[in-house]
Formats: C-alpha cells, structure tokens, sequence
C-alpha cells in the first residue's frame, strides 16, 4: 500500500483530508482590494470563488501537491458567514520517479451541502 506524507499525517488510498475556513466581511474586502481595487466597494455578500476554493489549495500544499488536471462544478455562491469545509479524498495513489502520482475528488461544502465538487490528478513531489 503507498503512502505519502501530508501536514495531517502519512496518507494513503481512500483517506479524506479536510479544512474549514470561515471568512469576515473585512477579510472579503480585503481580497476585494488587493485582487481588485476597482471592484473594492462591490457586494461583499457573497465570497469571490478564489476564497471559496481557497481551503483546497491548502490542503494540496499540505501535500506537496502540483496539478496537472482539475475539473471543477458550482452549484451555488457562497455567503460570506457560511463556513467552508474542504474535502479531498484519495483516490489514486503510483509511485513514479521523483514523486508519487496522485488523484482525488474534492468538495468544498457549506454545512451537508456540497457547493463545489470536482477531481483532479497530478504529483506529490517527494522531498
């Protein structure tokens, strides 16, 4: 059975990693202005997609994780107050070379609602 270490851990086939974020008001103004200064002062009642998404990508950092391929489906925005609980579970691990092959499914939910689904395979690069 392969393995590969994580920030959560030694994991393997079948594991699901996970991470919640919930973001201020603030917070979302903040990356308004910073990404955007001209869209600064919009409706800070939703989450732009990259904060929604955002979780994920700490979970494939806690991998070591490059992408080679995602595919992603939206079902609905996302609140500012609602929390988002990132999910990414193995299901593909093959050692190769300098690293091991990787894929996954992956949800972003909003409580037993999943808002965003998708899969996505790449590397984790040994260290």
């Amino acid at each position: 059975m392969t393995t590969i270490p994580s920030a959560q851990g030694d994991v393997t086939v079948g594991d699901v990693l996970t991470t919640s974020r919930t973001y201020t008001v603030d917070e979302v103004r903040e990356f308004r202005r910073l990404s955007d200064p001209a869209a600064a002062a919009a409706d800070v009642s939703h989450l732009p997609y990259l904060l929604v998404v955002a979780p994920l990508t700490k979970l494939g950092g806690d991998l070591n994780y490059l992408s080679g391929h995602m595919v992603w489906t939206v079902s609905r925005p996302v609140a500012v107050t609602e929390t988002v609980t990132a999910e990414l579970e193995i299901t593909r691990l093959t050692p190769a070379g300098n690293g091991t092959k990787i894929a996954f499914e992956a949800r972003i939910r909003c409580g037993d609602e999943v808002v965003v689904s998708g899969q996505s395979r790449g590397i984790v690069l040994s260290a």
